[in-house]
């Protein structure tokens, strides 16, 4: 159910913004988040940095789970308690300045945290997903080692990295990697164009945001 191949041209918008930097706080950036987020917060930046250098070198499987581990600690809230709307997507910046975001949020930070770590961005998918018994919407990230292995999921409910095969709790609906939605279901129906555009639209704005250096 999880395994998917991945066609050459899946990731070319993503490969074409690769060179954006979410990671690298300037000092006067760094007095702007201090001066809006508050001294923990730019801590918490100083933080992220010095992960980032120690993990430059590091094996993947030491990435994964720092990357994990890290952005786990900042505190699960709902959208419409800390944005006042319904779905928005935060940048690691105001996930981190918040530290409060919701399933999105997480998958967004460990994804542009490991791309800047020089993860194959082709390797990792946004993975929509329901919470079995209780058909709660999430969303987790897969790590796929080739096209067609089981992911190892990074998740923010379950701290711990498993492949999928063992995460029994959630259900696959639909995965993207930025500007392209692939379908789950066994029928294989075409995710709808409406859902489609709306992601893209998503994902487009918060790559806006990051290179407008947006706080």
């Amino acid at each position: 159910m999880y395994k998917l191949l991945i066609s050459s041209i899946l990731l070319s918008m993503l490969l074409m913004q690769s060179a954006l930097s979410f990671s690298i706080v300037s000092k006067p950036m760094l007095l702007k988040i201090k001066q809006k987020y508050g001294t923990f917060a730019a801590r918490r930046f100083l933080a992220l940095q010095a992960l980032m250098q120690d993990l430059k070198d590091a094996p993947l499987e030491k990435k994964l789970k720092e990357v994990n581990d890290f952005w786990n600690q900042v505190k699960y809230t709902s959208d419409m308690k800390v944005w006042h709307k319904k779905d928005y997507w935060a940048t690691p910046w105001e996930f981190l300045g918040k530290d409060r975001g919701d399933c999105e949020d997480y998958v967004i930070a460990k994804y542009l945290t490991l791309k800047e770590l020089g993860i194959d961005p082709k390797k990792m998918y946004f993975i929509y997903a329901v919470v079995k018994g209780r058909k709660i919407p999430h969303m987790v990230l897969g790590y796929y080692k080739t096209p067609s292995s089981t992911p190892l999921i990074l998740d923010s409910l379950n701290y711990k990295i498993f492949p999928a095969s063992k995460r029994q709790d959630i259900y696959p609906v639909y995965l993207f990697n930025g500007d392209t939605l692939k379908r789950f279901h066994k029928k294989k129906r075409k995710i709808s164009s409406k859902k489609t555009i709306l992601a893209r639209k998503k994902w487009d704005a918060l790559m806006q945001k990051i290179e407008r250096n947006i706080l």
